[in-house]
């Protein structure tokens, strides 16, 4: 196994400049695309932890200050963290004359959109591997045949010998394109599927934050200017 491996690479040494290109190019790409799989991984499992204890919430039950301290206890989830940045852009100078569920609910789906823009950020990198990598490295397999056949033309022999060089090219850069293009593919469309479900489940939070909201301030009579943040009353 060793000494085919050496092989390889012995035949990969004497390669073209273009063909150690088109490697170099499908190395840097699998590098970065493993990268950006494995930074949305960890996001997806943190997300997937804080939204078991933050998805069920109660809200026949709606209490502000028990939302918000759910929502600092899985702030990790994207209806949390935006649910809390809204909260701190809309009381952190007291709370606004013009309070309401739709206020605040605007407020929270302005902060929920940027952080799912946020988390879909190198998504489009993955696409583009996805598709680039196999015409990359069918460019790199046409190369690798064109070369074999200079050097028949060249040796005049078709020989192992002749040959190898040629189509250890094209073969790596087969084998090479598709390792990056498969797993980019796959985690796209995951991560592109999975951030769908949690727009989803962000919509639906700010739906029910509304009608919470509003149908808690009715109850109480409505809410009076406070020069004070600590006056707020979703805190």
């Amino acid at each position: 196994m060793g000494s085919g491996t050496e092989s390889i690479w012995q035949l990969l040494a004497v390669a073209s400049p273009f063909a150690k290109f088109v490697l170099f190019i499908l190395g840097v790409m699998s590098l970065l695309s493993w990268t950006i799989i494995l930074d949305k991984v960890v996001l997806w499992r943190r997300v997937r932890e804080a939204n078991k204890g933050f998805a069920d919430y109660n809200w026949l039950n709606f209490e502000p200050r028990h939302l918000f301290a759910e929502a600092r206890r899985h702030g990790r989830a994207f209806a949390a963290h935006a649910y809390l940045q809204a909260h701190r852009d809309l009381f952190d100078r007291g709370v606004p004359e013009d309070l309401s569920g739709e206020l605040v609910a605007r407020a929270y789906s302005r902060e929920a959109t940027n952080y799912l823009l946020r988390a879909e950020r190198w998504l489009p990198f993955l696409a583009t591997c996805s598709a680039a990598a196999p015409f990359l490295g069918l460019l790199g397999t046409v190369w690798g045949i064109i070369s074999a056949f200079q050097r028949i033309g060249i040796w005049g022999s078709a020989s192992i010998a002749v040959v190898a060089p040629g189509i250890a090219e094209a073969l790596v850069a087969t084998a090479l394109g598709l390792f990056v293009a498969i797993p980019a593919l796959i985690a796209y469309n995951f991560f592109s599927s999975w951030l769908r479900k949690e727009a989803e489940r962000c919509e639906a939070f700010g739906d029910d934050l509304a009608y919470a909201l509003d149908r808690h301030l009715k109850k109480s009579g409505g809410v009076k200017p406070a020069a004070k943040p600590a006056a707020n009353p979703l805190n």
